[in-house]
């Protein structure tokens, strides 16, 4: 397995185990598992907590973040030209979101935005492997 793939894997599951904070507080918020199934109620504000609302915008975050890397990732891949610096641009990408979720979500806007642009910029060192 490529560097690419293996960094995009772990990004991934990461990404989806970030529905769980707020997914939990919803849980506990409706009154148990049973009513998250049914619909909303009218007036029915689904993020009383900013923290629970942090938590799925992070989510929703990562997602749109994972739509950029995922190409790239296979992209270098599948071309075969993947080397030391996209390896160590895919590990960056993950390691920088991986911060990412937290400070979102504890509300540490400097830091948060810093790692979120050393992924971003993972992200163009991917891109220019492969334009180049």
């Amino acid at each position: 397995m490529s560097s690419e793939i293996y960094w995009l894997t772990w990004t991934t599951v990461y990404t989806a185990l970030l529905v769980f904070p707020y997914a939990i507080y919803r849980i506990d918020k409706l009154g148990g598992l049973g009513q998250v199934f049914l619909n909303p109620l009218p007036g029915d504000d689904p993020f009383e907590k900013e923290w629970a609302h942090r938590s799925y915008r992070s989510h929703m975050n990562a997602f749109e973040n994972l739509l950029l890397f995922a190409p790239l990732a296979i992209g270098v891949h599948v071309t075969g030209i993947g080397n030391d610096v996209t390896a160590a641009a895919s590990a960056t990408f993950f390691w920088a979101r991986l911060l990412h979720a937290p400070l979102f979500i504890f509300n540490v806007p400097i830091f948060r935005t810093v790692v979120y642009f050393i992924a971003l910029g993972a992200c163009f060192v991917l891109a220019y492997q492969l334009l180049v």
